[in-house]
Formats: C-alpha cells, sequence, structure tokens
C-alpha cells in the first residue's frame, strides 16, 4: 500500500501503455483508442500533451515513425522524442490525462505529496534523528491542522475549503462531515487521497475508532502530537504513507498506512522498536536485533559485530575460511575501517585470500580497497547464514515487531461522514530477509530487512 502522487501519473508508468481503452474515439471506426493508438494519434496529428508541470507540448509530428516503433514493443521502457520547437521530451515527462484514461479524482490535487512539501528519503536515514526528518520536510504532529490550513489547499476553491474545514471539525474532536456540494469526483478525491492525512489527524485527535488506542499510547510512551511526522513524496519509498518519529534519540519510526478501505514498515533494523516480550518469546532473535541496534556500531563495524554473535551461538556455521580470525577484535576492525575509508595500506595476505574466497573474481580482483573487500565480503555472509534461518524465529522476531511499529488506517465515506478506523498491533507477514545497500566501494549504511510475498 502505497501514496498515489502525480508521479504515477506518467504515460511512462506500467499501467499506462497497455492496450487498454482511452476515452477518446477513433473517428474511423467509432470504437474507443486503445492508449498507445492515442498516444501515436496525437503525435501524428499534433495534438499537444500535458506535461507533469503542467505545461502543454507537442510532439514534431516527424517523431511518428519512432512511436510507432515504440508502440510495436508493447509498449515498453522510455522513449525520447523532440517536440515542434526541437526540445528534447520523453514518455515520462507527459501526464495521464482523463483522455488516456486517467479519472478526474487523479488529478485533483490533494494528495499529501501536494500538501506537504517534502523531500524524497530513505527512512532508513530518520534514524539520523530530529535534524534530518526535519531537513527532509518532517514537522511536528501537533502542527498537522495548521499545516494543512495554511497549505495550497486554501487557494483551491470549495473542495480546499471542504479539506480544511474536515479538518478542523477533527480538532474539534469531531466526526468529519463531508460538504454535500462536492461532486462525486471531489469526494472521491477525499475519500482516497486526501483521507490519508485526514486519517492521521483523526487518530491523532482521538476522532477514529481506535479500540487499542491506550495501549498503543503506552507503546509510543509519549504525547501524539510531539511526534515528528514525515508524509513521503514519493512511491519510490516503502509501503506506508507517513511515518512519525517516535523516540528523538533513538530514531524508532513508526510506519502510518493511511488508505481508503498490509503490512509495510522502515527498512532499517535500527529503526525497528523491538517489544520487551520478545526476549523471553524468541530470545536469541531478540539478542541478534540488539546487537545491530547497538549505538556503538557504524555502518562498516555492524557485520563484525554480527559475525562475532554467529560465531558466539553457532560457530559451525560461520564459514571456515574466517574461523582463525574469529572473533574480531576491536583493532582489528579497525585496521579494516582505516583501510575502507583509503586512510591505510594494505591488509595481511592471509587476511585478503580468505577474503578472495567469499568473493565473486569480479569484486575480489576489482578496485576496492581491501578493507572494502574484507568488509563486503563479511556483510554478505553475514546476511547470507541469517537469511538461510541462522538467528532462530529471526522472521517471527520481525513480524511481531513490525505489527507493533506499524498502524493500519482506514477512512470511508459513509452517509456524509469520513469515518476513519484504526488497528495497531498490525497484521503482517511475509519473508523476511537481510539486504545492504553498500557495495565493497562505499558504504550505504547499515544493514536493513526486507519483507516481501
Amino acid at each position: 500500500m502505497r501514496l498515489q502522487d502525480l508521479t504515477e501519473a506518467k504515460l511512462g508508468a506500467d499501467q499506462i501503455p497497455a492496450n487498454s481503452a482511452s476515452a477518446v474515439k477513433n473517428p474511423r471506426t467509432g470504437k474507443p483508442f486503445t492508449r498507445p493508438e492515442l498516444f501515436l494519434y496525437k503525435v501524428i496529428n499534433s495534438s499537444p500533451f500535458t506535461k507533469v508541470s503542467g505545461e502543454e507540448v507537442t510532439i514534431d509530428p516527424k517523431e511518428a515513425r519512432k512511436v510507432a516503433a515504440w508502440v510495436k514493443t508493447g509498449p515498453t521502457g522510455v522513449i525520447y522524442m523532440l517536440d515542434v520547437d526541437g526540445n528534447p521530451v520523453k514518455n515520462t515527462d507527459l501526464q495521464k490525462t482523463v483522455e488516456f484514461g486517467s479519472k478526474e479524482s487523479e488529478g485533483i490535487p490533494v494528495k499529501p505529496a501536494d500538501v506537504f512539501p517534502s523531500q524524497d528519503v530513505d527512512p532508513e536515514k530518520l534514524k539520523d534523528g530530529v535534524q534530518s526528518i526535519l531537513d527532509f520536510g518532517g514537522f511536528p504532529a501537533s502542527e498537522l491542522y495548521k499545516r494543512i490550513a495554511n497549505s495550497h489547499l486554501k487557494d483551491m476553491g470549495q473542495i480546499g475549503d471542504a479539506v480544511i474545514a474536515m479538518a478542523k471539525q477533527i480538532t474539534q474532536g469531531q466526526v468529519p462531515t463531508v460538504p454535500d456540494n462536492l461532486s462525486a469526483q471531489e469526494q472521491k478525491a477525499i475519500e482516497l487521497y486526501a483521507s490519508e492525512f485526514l486519517g492521521v489527524l483523526s487518530v491523532l485527535n482521538g476522532v477514529a475508532d481506535f479500540p487499542k488506542r491506550d495501549a498503543f499510547l503506552n507503546w509510543v510512551g509519549q504525547d501524539l502530537g510531539s511526534l515528528l511526522l514525515y508524509f513521503p513524496k514519493n512511491t519510490s519509498n516503502p509501503i506506508a504513507d507517513s511515518y512519525g518519529l517516535l523516540n528523538r534519540q533513538t530514531g524508532n519510526a513508526l510506519a502510518m498506512s493511511s488508505k481508503a478501505a498490509g503490512k509495510g514498515a522502515p527498512p532499517a533494523l535500527t529503526s525497528l522498536k523491538v517489544p520487551p516480550f520478545l526476549a523471553k518469546k524468541y530470545p536469541d532473535a531478540y539478542s541478534f536485533i540488539k546487537k545491530a541496534q547497538d549505538p556503538a556500531l557504524s555502518g562498516v563495524t555492524q557485520p563484525f559485530a554480527l559475525m562475532n554473535w554467529l560465531y558466539q551461538y553457532s560457530p559451525e556455521l560461520v564459514p571456515e575460511a574466517w574461523r582463525p580470525y574469529l572473533p574480531w577484535q576491536a583493532d582489528e576492525v579497525q585496521d579494516i575501517v582505516t583501510s575502507f575509508k583509503k586512510k591505510g595500506g594494505s591488509l595481511p595476505p592471509k587476511l585478503m585470500k580468505a577474503t578472495a574466497s567469499r568473493l565473486s573474481p569480479q569484486v575480489a580482483e576489482g578496485n576496492a580497497t581491501d578493507g572494502g573487500k574484507v568488509y563486503y565480503a563479511v556483510t554478505n555472509d553475514v546476511m547470507k547464514l541469517v537469511n538461510a534461518g541462522a538467528v532462530p524465529n529471526f522472521r517471527e522476531a520481525v513480524l511481531t515487531s513490525l505489527g507493533f511499529n506499524f498502524v493500519q488506517i482506514y477512512s470511508n465515506i459513509k452517509n456524509g461522514k469520513l469515518i476513519t478506523k484504526a488497528f495497531w498491533p498490525a497484521k503482517v507477514d511475509g519473508k523476511v530477509s537481510l539486504k545492504t545497500k553498500s557495495s565493497a566501494q562505499e558504504d550505504k549504511g547499515k544493514i536493513s530487512y526486507q519483507v516481501s510475498d
């Protein structure tokens, strides 16, 4: 479950080039064009397209042959064209407008990405604390209504006025009423898109139907208004619409999905708040996760600490190549870190021989530093071991923790009211595996996890 913002309504998106019917009839046959046919027809006839920026652009008809060849591919991928003024333009620059099958409600700018200016950020970086979430467009939850009221909504006429009025009702402890003067598409835009932040506002103000609210507040351990909220700008963010920073020191992040009636969570192990009862229920997994969350560890030193953990509890599973060096000592790890950061020289030949045996020839013989190669090899082996089941009940512990770190919020219009229901702990299922964005040449942070079907 993800935000839908205007970036999904580009002609380059997977659902646009499909041979679905458009909203325009072919004047020859009287039947609707398929979307690719309409695209080509508009190019041939110098009919303007609407760019994502809102500007109109006309593709040079001389590009029709290229477009026709592209259409025959499915179409798939990105096509680069020239407009009538000779400027470059590609299909992903263009909006999926109503004529291409877009619903009117999709074009009404009441999505969180429209209302709350923000920058795209990997939620793993939210662990860096207060300043990072503020830098990327986060703000105190207590300011949510003020942000709504002072946004571009105030200049949008009746639809904007309606959203602001509904937000005001929520702050007054009322279930908001949807004005009956709105069109069906405007009401649908509120239910599908504005509800993503109105639902959060309903939870914050105690208006949502939230059976376990008291237990949730106890889990959070602080007033909800003191949370920092961040609404991701783009669908490339994980499957949650907003994030609240639970603890400004530890960076524990609460993921919220607010949808019109799942699973998902921030990917960093360091941002996962683990329920204390798991220490007894899944002691090995709890201990492993806590080791991964040790604030004294950096992105480079973390995998060595985790391999030490694996060597302590399951030494027979650790690859034989590493055993002469385990447990890793602090000075040895520091030498590796220094080499990785290109501040030092070569590492012992025996260590590099062991490392090479754990890497592909391409990486082993590549240009990375000795330290980078050791780091990358150790990281990969840690992930392989955990993903193969070396940590008992790791999956169960992560999924249980995710449930406590994730609030599901559903909003629907019923009898003229926007009704919001909240569920916590969320029920999360799926395959859990470790992953990293780092390489032998670059440190991109600590090990993360992903949940997949």
